[in-house]
């Protein structure tokens, strides 16, 4: 009577049996029902993750056509735009190279000076034939002592379409000494002169002339010319004395570069290119001059060198030319072509291709250079 209470079978209870395995079941159903549950949100969220790397990874569409005409139309604005800077620095670089070479020869020039009395070189010197001569080139060589310095870099360029031309002024790919004195020009006249650069082979490009108005002078056996000393020139800074130009010859004067005066069609010097700018609707062939960015370079008398617009340089004649003679100032006349050596003149229409007075001849001389160099 007083022992353990033995718990009722669940056999014998058949009610309470089928109450545990339906409350069994339905707890199974449901653990079941959860865990596919679980599965299934996983799965979904895999595969959200999944669409949305392959979003993230997808490649984008092509270009359509309107966007390849827009890139391409802001490149070429960007192409007009930055091709001609670099251009013009380039210019720029060979403009600073030029100066440069003539910043030394310019140097030459006034030790020469130093040494000689104040007496520029002569000009050229001329051979027995008179048909061959030595150009100041050499005589100032052993103060530059750089044969690389007698070229402008700007020069072969401009100078190559004159090359080849039948007119010896012209045609020739060196200077006159060259043109004359070396066995392999059609020009070569074996002069006893052409003894000197041929047995030092040393020969001077074209390009780089002197002021010939101012200092032309030109020694040969039968005449001994005295050459231009500083004294007899009143602004040694503001007169040219080597120019930067496209000549052959040894020399070039103003009234072939800066005439005032058109040069009518055909003339030998040019005169036939048509420009609407010009104040005779035309401008020369062959501009003497090497164009420097609508300027020209120049070593003046006291040796310094600068660039400086042709225009400029008529309307101040640096020149010292008599047709474009300022009051009070002191000009010259002449050339090897016009007698053989340059001399002290004052403005006559007779030299002047006509022109009543120097401010005429100035102001034209300036328009037709402003069209020639622009």
């Amino acid at each position: 009577m007083g022992g353990a209470r033995n718990p009722t079978p669940i056999k014998k209870c058949p009610q309470i049996a089928t109450a545990l395995g339906k409350s069994f079941m339905g707890e199974k159903t449901a653990r079941k029902g959860r865990q596919e549950g679980l599965t299934m949100r996983h799965r979904n969220d895999l595969w959200t993750t999944q669409q949305s790397a392959r979003r993230a990874i997808k490649p984008q569409g092509a270009f359509t056509l309107i966007e390849l005409l827009v890139v391409i139309a802001i490149i070429a604005i960007l192409a007009a735009i930055l091709f001609p800077v670099f251009s013009q620095a380039r210019a720029k670089a060979r403009q600073a190279a030029c100066l440069n070479n003539l910043r030394q020869i310019g140097i030459g020039v006034v030790q020469y000076t130093q040494d000689y009395d104040e007496a520029f070189p002569i000009c050229r010197f001329a051979g027995n034939s008179t048909q061959s001569w030595l150009s100041w080139k050499y005589t100032i060589y052993p103060y530059v002592r750089n044969l690389q310095t007698y070229e402008c870099p700007e020069s072969r360029a401009q100078i190559a379409r004159m090359v080849g031309d039948p007119n010896v002024w012209r045609g020739s790919p060196m200077d006159e000494t060259w043109a004359f004195c070396n066995p392999s020009s059609q020009w070569y006249t074996n002069d006893p002169l052409c003894a000197i650069p041929q047995s030092s082979n040393l020969w001077f490009p074209r390009g780089y002339t002197v002021n010939g108005t101012v200092f032309e002078s030109t020694a040969h056996p039968q005449i001994s010319i005295r050459t231009r000393i500083q004294a007899e020139l009143d602004t040694p800074a503001e007169t040219f004395y080597i120019l930067d130009g496209r000549n052959y010859e040894v020399s070039t004067i103003a009234s072939v570069v800066a005439r005032c005066w058109p040069a009518p069609p055909g003339d030998p010097f040019g005169g036939n290119v048509p420009d609407a700018s010009s104040p005779v609707g035309y401008v020369r062939q062959y501009g003497w001059l090497i164009n420097h960015l609508g300027g020209s370079q120049y070593v003046f008398a006291d040796g310094h060198a600068k660039w400086t617009k042709v225009p400029f340089s008529v309307m101040n004649n640096f020149w010292k030319w008599a047709c474009f003679q300022r009051p009070g100032e002191r000009t010259f006349h002449g050339g090897y072509w016009l007698g053989g050596t340059a001399v002290p003149a004052n403005f006559s229409p007779s030299i002047c291709g006509g022109v009543s007075d120097p401010d005429t001849c100035r102001s034209l001389g300036i328009a037709l250079m402003a069209a020639e160099y622009k």
